[in-house]
């Protein structure tokens, strides 16, 4: 019985929030813990996430009024808050299992900030170096080798990134890979690399 106090737990996509994550889902999630936790400490901490984004700062030259740099980092640290609001976590790191539940649990939830939508969006910004609205090979190589990833593997998971095969990444491929990583069956989606980890 509701006596008007309670918030009854919201429904997302037909999910309960705090449900627990496919395998697959799961899977991904906790190579994404991997990648990220560059000081291998086994917590990730809002240091790891601005490690990343100060590889795209120096990876790409990006000055502190670069628009660019500013939404990556504002991105990323709007995801980071969101972590920390669907964790239990009293401070502010996060466990492997705890930062995939949480993942899960932001990616789900649509009451607040769409984090798959901000970070890609942003992410997109910064790849599309020449600004025409596609990333193209070299630029996703670019971005490929910025995260240290062998320009192999990178052009492998370009070729299934570019959907429609016409050698570009549109916007709509890119944050559609995202969601895909988010809400896929497949343990091996390409669409982490929007997040980090390619």
């Amino acid at each position: 019985m509701c006596t008007g106090r309670e918030r009854p737990a919201r429904r997302s996509r037909g999910t309960p929030v705090g449900s627990a994550p496919s395998a697959a889902i799961a899977e991904r999630f906790g190579r994404l813990f991997d990648t990220l936790d560059s000081d291998n400490d086994k917590t990730i901490t809002w240091d790891d996430y601005k490690r990343l984004v100060d590889r795209y700062v120096s990876g790409y030259s990006l000055d502190e009024n670069d628009r660019r740099m500013q939404a990556i980092q504002t991105s990323y640290h709007m995801l980071w808050l969101e972590l920390l609001r669907h964790s239990s976590a009293f401070e502010a790191g996060l466990d492997r299992e705890t930062f995939v539940s949480a993942l899960h649990a932001a990616s789900e939830d649509r009451s607040r900030f769409n984090m798959t939508e901000g970070v890609a969006e942003a992410a997109f910004d910064l790849l599309d170096a020449d600004d025409d609205g596609t990333i193209s090979e070299a630029e996703y190589v670019e971005y490929a080798e910025v995260l240290g990833v062998a320009v192999d593997t990178a052009w492998d998971r370009f070729k299934v990134l570019d959907t429609d095969g016409d050698g570009f990444i549109s916007r709509e491929e890119f944050v559609l890979s995202a969601r895909e990583f988010l809400f896929g069956d497949d343990t091996d989606s390409a669409g982490g690399f929007v997040f980090g980890l390619i």
